[in-house]
């Protein structure tokens, strides 16, 4: 199974002891073969309540970013192509854009700026957006030009049948800030995604009458070891990656492209997601 660093090589003359981790597989095992990742997971959720008119829906997910240190101008600019290379109807970006200082904001605007997709560009914050302030992470979304959905809704559609898009504040928002899911509750009459940075709000979610949630926040892992069981995402919640169902409603949850302190993925790589929605019964493929 391939390992893959986040550290080049010029970094791992800065970075220490952290750096001779990284340097054992710096080589063959590196992001420097830019041409493969991230990679693009394709997934296609149905659900009989979306209206005909959104039937085909291609919604890109980008999420984990973690704009810094180990995700340069370069590193971003990959990962824009990337999301580009799809014809994304609508992106979405599931938090934790920067890493966790004010220059974060700068490169993530660099990478990001003018991203264009028909029906728009929306985003949250997550924990490491509130790390860095939440303020500064909502002026970077609104700087490359995307909506920020900071407990708030935005409506797509009209007479042909109405998709809401809201978004909430991080679970560990900054004090004072904290997630409002009954911003969905004004909109029982249309399909209702919800865009929340961690997985384990998706029963607040439910309860609030969302048909699908988009999460990120797990990397998947990051560090995990599938064919032992082994991931370090389950101390923190069930939901590690991909799709879920319960009843009549869904998650999913990217891997995200980005990764936190430690700038290793082994058993989880890191993706760009692209979701298509379908009118049909209940179902994941």
């Amino acid at each position: 199974m391939r390992t893959v660093t986040y550290l080049t090589r010029r970094s791992l003359l800065s970075k220490g002891a952290l750096a001779i981790v990284g340097g054992a597989v710096v080589g063959s095992s590196a992001w420097s073969s830019e041409e493969e990742l991230p990679l693009v997971r394709r997934v296609t959720l149905s659900h009989p309540s979306l209206p005909q008119a959104f039937d085909g829906l291609r919604v890109v997910q980008v999420s984990d970013v973690h704009a810094g240190a180990f995700m340069p101008p370069e590193r971003l600019e990959h990962v824009r192509r990337v999301v580009e290379s799809l014809s994304p109807d609508l992106v979405a970006f599931t938090g934790d854009q920067l890493d966790r200082r004010a220059v974060d904001a700068e490169l993530f605007v660099q990478g990001f700026a003018g991203l264009e997709a028909p029906l728009g560009v929306f985003g949250v914050l997550g924990n490491h957006d509130h790390q860095a302030s939440p303020e500064l992470g909502i002026a970077a979304l609104d700087a490359i030009g995307a909506v920020p959905l900071v407990n708030a809704s935005a409506v797509i559609g009209a007479s042909r049948g109405r998709l809401v898009i809201a978004g909430v504040d991080d679970l560990e928002g900054s004090p004072g800030r904290r997630p409002d899911f009954s911003v969905l509750a004004s909109h029982a009459d249309s399909f209702r995604l919800v865009l929340c940075h961690q997985p384990r709000g998706w029963r607040r979610a439910r309860r609030n009458g969302a048909e699908l949630m988009l999460a990120g926040h797990t990397h998947g892992g990051q560090i995990a070891f599938p064919s032992r069981g082994v991931n370090l995402a389950r101390l923190s919640t069930r939901y590690l990656a991909g799709p879920y169902r319960k009843g009549n409603h869904l998650l999913y949850v990217s891997r995200g492209v980005g990764v936190g302190a430690v700038p290793l993925r082994y058993g989880a790589p890191p993706e760009v997601d692209l979701i298509t929605l379908r009118r049909a019964p209940l179902d994941v493929a």
